[in-house]
């Protein structure tokens, strides 16, 4: 009776599935700077890593559509701090979600040259 028991609890707590949290939003652009501001390299490698994968979202649609070209020779360093920069000046939109917030900065920063 106790094995049943066990097998039965187990096949409930098994059986809901789990899904991926993709419309939880992951930072507001206040959150995403203090990553940025960090002296700590793991966190300096979380902002890195998001403002690459924004840039590779960019990268991915249309050149005509979006109008931005970021230099290849740019590393990510110097947009890190040049990020920084745009948030702090424009502290008006630290409630806004990250990905709005950078890809503010490559349209205002990275305007395709005609």
């Amino acid at each position: 009776m106790v094995k049943f028991l066990i097998f039965t609890l187990l096949s409930i707590t098994t059986m809901n599935k789990t899904y991926a949290a993709s419309n939880n939003l992951f930072f507001t652009a206040a959150q995403f700077l203090s990553y940025c501001k960090s002296n700590n390299l793991y966190e300096q490698g979380i902002c890195d890593g998001y403002i690459i994968a924004v840039n590779d979202v960019i990268f991915s649609i249309d050149e005509k559509t979006t109008n931005i070209c970021v230099p290849q020779n740019l590393s990510i360093k110097k947009i890190r701090l040049s990020v920084l920069s745009f948030i702090i000046d424009n502290a008006e939109l630290m409630s806004v979600e990250a990905n709005k917030v950078l890809g503010k900065f490559f349209i205002n920063n990275f305007k395709c040259k005609n």
